[in-house]
């Protein structure tokens, strides 16, 4: 049987937290610690093992977006959820620009509150996976090296890029991600040649259960060169993500003002 998740809920609304209580009662799969207020969070986070987290935007004392910057700075393996008021076309572009894992809007479900804990859960679990993956012969110490680099940018929960002497970048997917999609049946990459803008999808990958799972571009500029690779075995995406895996070779045509904006 599968440990618990701690699960911690900031928002400076009762009635808010008292719904991811009253949904989560009856789910053995996850212990859940409330806050209403960033300070309170924080004590939280000392007195427990946290594993995921869903936090409002709109705090009394620190905000939502100072809060995520908090953790991500000290526990970027933290899958957070960002609460919203409303849901508009851009939500999830740009909670993931914050470094949000995804979102949900209240009022929600418990249907919705499932589904979003589901996905981060299985990003958790994929990340200890991903751990033992690293830690086979050779691999920690590849990886590290890679991971290491300052030409190595985290883009979000998903996603890499690495800039190279030549003035492209490398895209890449993490491994975490690929063990939430499963088995990959097929991956989708633009052609060389095609101009990607900023937030615009560019890679799809259809799983074994015929799901489709899409990444946004975190940079615009022109698609110089495709792993062929990839295309021809996309496990190897999974098996050496951030080496042979990488997806695609960009000429970048706004760097500068993009990488501010990804605050990178």
């Amino acid at each position: 049987m599968e440990k618990k998740l701690n699960v911690l809920v900031v928002d400076d609304e009762q009635i808010v937290l008292d719904s991811v209580h009253k949904h989560l009662k009856k789910e053995d799969r996850y212990e859940v610690f409330t806050a209403l207020s960033v300070r309170r969070a924080t004590e939280i986070m000392l007195e427990h093992d946290i594993n995921i987290i869903m936090t409002d935007l709109m705090m009394p004392d620190i905000d939502g977006l100072e809060f995520m910057s908090m953790v991500k700075r000290e526990n970027p393996h933290i899958p957070m959820i960002v609460i919203t008021g409303y849901a508009t076309i851009n939500t999830a572009l740009q909670s993931t620009q914050l470094g949000a894992f995804d979102y949900i809007a209240k009022p929600f479900t418990k249907k919705e509150l499932l589904g979003v804990l589901t996905r981060a859960a299985d990003l958790v679990r994929a990340a200890e996976k991903a751990e033992v993956a690293a830690e086979s012969p050779g691999g920690e110490a590849k990886e590290a090296d890679i991971r290491n680099s300052k030409m190595f940018k985290n883009i979000d929960e998903n996603s890499w890029l690495m800039m190279q002497k030549d003035e492209t970048v490398l895209l890449g997917v993490k491994r975490t991600f690929l063990h939430t999609v499963g088995k990959i049946e097929s991956i989708h990459l633009p052609e060389e040649g095609d101009e990607l803008r900023q937030g615009g999808v560019f890679l799809q990958i259809i799983s074994a259960d015929l799901q489709s799972h899409s990444l946004v571009a975190p940079l615009s500029g022109t698609v110089v060169e495709v792993n062929d690779k990839v295309l021809k075995n996309p496990e190897l995406s999974l098996q050496d993500p951030y080496g042979e895996g990488w997806l695609i070779r960009l000429k970048p045509s706004k760097f500068d003002y993009e990488i501010k904006m990804l605050g990178l």
